[in-house]
């Protein structure tokens, strides 16, 4: 089920319960505090696969979460994402989106960790920041600012997808699709341990 570019709102959100669910809502599982568990999602808006990240998130809050786990939305620049970790100070980041690296066949779900790999060269964190001040929206971009700036907390874990489509439209792609529920066993994991 695809709607067209040219659908009203109400075709829109009644297509948006079908993916996610009626009602699915980016909530916390308790109190939000210092110290808490944030699975952020991370999605470029309309785009199918890409916006992998916000999608699942919105589908994943109809679910129970423990408390101190906080789902929230980060599709926004990376400099307002690193500011609103700032405010949360989590304890524990859980950072989901779709990302294109071309080594990997469509609906490729991959965990990493940012502490292990080297650190974002300085001058391409610069490139980045100026990118997400001006409006982009890219997990790596996310990550590499917050990085550099230590807002991530050292118990940070990327879990990502390899998208299969990119163009202009709602929903995902059929191996992005059935990467849905591997996301959520691994984020689940994450969270638990």
């Amino acid at each position: 089920m695809r709607p067209s570019p040219g659908v009203s709102d109400s075709e829109r959100d009644r297509f948006l319960d079908t993916l996610l669910g009626p009602g699915a809502q980016v909530r916390s599982g308790g109190p939000v505090g210092p110290g808490c568990t944030l699975v952020g999602g991370i999605g470029l808006p309309w785009l199918r696969d890409l916006d992998f990240g916000a999608n699942w998130l919105a589908r994943a809050a109809s679910l129970p979460w423990p408390d101190g786990v906080v789902l929230e939305d980060l599709s926004y620049g990376a400099h307002r994402v690193m500011h609103r970790l700032e405010e949360l100070r989590p304890g524990r980041v859980v950072l989901i989106g779709c990302m294109p690296r071309g080594a990997d066949p469509a609906g490729t779900v991959r965990r990493w960790v940012p502490a292990e790999a080297p650190p974002p060269d300085p001058a391409e964190v610069h490139e980045r920041l100026a990118e997400a001040v001006g409006g982009i929206i890219d997990l790596d971009h996310t990550i590499a600012v917050c990085r550099h700036w230590d807002a991530l907390p050292p118990d940070t874990t990327i879990i990502e997808v390899e998208p299969a489509e990119s163009h202009f439209g709602l929903g995902f792609s059929a191996p992005v699709t059935e990467a849905v529920d591997r996301v959520l066993d691994m984020v689940l994991d994450e969270v638990l341990r």
